[in-house]
């Protein structure tokens, strides 16, 4: 089977993570960046997970899972070792035609979660299907030695300009994509920072260099 692969906004929607140790923690920053609304459900948790209860950044209900945890949910996570939970929680989910991930588990899975290379909103998602996290995690490793922070950067700086770029004639605007996604340009962003790499683009965009 292959899967879709899709990116959600999640801002201001409920998820639901059932367990609050380590596992669930690693999957806490990421739903937190992304403006989740997260409620934790688990009798006991890591100091870093009730810190975030503390400061209401996180919901942490603290006591085992119970069905009506899952109203008004939008997405659900089983970060649990507890087999018999793990497929409960996946049950209920399905039941209730709300997305579940049971972590590590693929078969009970409505989706599964990819290793991320990020770079500011740079995202590269890597998925072997769920038959192999090491080798995503390996691959992972290698897409980020060469996927620096200036890959941030030009994101940022095309984020900024893109309205200006879209209003080129269509020719210009195409040259101008051709020179700023480049090596060479990425090379400068990296060795002379910012400001140059946006003095370049301004001199493409504005007519006052050559492409």
């Amino acid at each position: 089977m292959k899967y879709y692969p899709i990116y959600l906004s999640l801002k201001n929607r409920r998820v639901l993570i059932v367990g609050a140790g380590a596992v669930a923690w690693q999957k806490i920053p990421a739903l937190l960046e992304s403006e989740a609304q997260l409620r934790i459900v688990a009798p006991e948790a890591l100091a870093e997970i009730q810190d975030l209860a503390q400061t209401h950044k996180v919901e942490w209900v603290r006591r085992p899972y119970q069905s009506p945890d899952m109203e008004s949910v939008d997405l659900v996570i089983a970060a649990t070792d507890d087999p018999v939970l793990q497929k409960r929680v996946a049950a209920e989910a399905r039941e209730r035609r709300i997305w579940v991930n049971v972590v590590d588990v693929t078969p009970l899975c409505d989706f599964i979660a990819p290793a991320i290379v990020s770079q500011g909103d740079l995202q590269i998602a890597i998925s072997t299907g769920g038959a192999s996290p090491a080798l995503a995690k390996h691959v992972r490793q290698k897409l980020a030695a060469v996927i620096g922070p200036e890959y941030g950067d030009l994101v940022r700086l095309l984020q900024r300009y893109r309205p200006d770029i879209l209003k080129l004639p269509k020719d210009k605007r195409q040259s101008v994509w051709d020179a700023v996604v480049t090596q060479p340009f990425l090379d400068q962003l990296k060795r002379d920072g910012m400001k140059s790499a946006e003095d370049r683009l301004k001199e493409l965009l504005y007519g006052k260099s050559r492409i």
